[in-house]
């Protein structure tokens, strides 16, 4: 399966529409999207949890979408 491109910012806007249709989670806003240079489950990037406080149901949620989106989105290529 071909993965399309998309910028951190957009990956970022994705997450959080969906994060945020949980329960609980919609002011999470906390993590950042990080450059992989080996790919992890096929993906070029990752998330970064930044806030050790959060709710464990949120940050699971949180990687359960970014697996989901994994599949799909690449960061596109430094220097493109």
């Amino acid at each position: 399966m071909q993965r399309h491109t998309k910028e951190a910012s957009e990956l970022k806007a994705l997450i959080l529409a969906d994060l945020h249709k949980e329960p609980g989670c919609e002011h999470v806003t906390d993590f950042v999207i990080q450059r992989l240079e080996t790919k992890e489950n096929g993906a070029n990037w990752t998330v970064k949890y930044l806030d050790p406080n959060q709710d464990k149901v949120c940050e699971t949620i949180l990687i359960n979408i970014v697996r989901m989106l994994q599949l799909n989105f690449d960061l596109p290529e430094r220097g493109s």
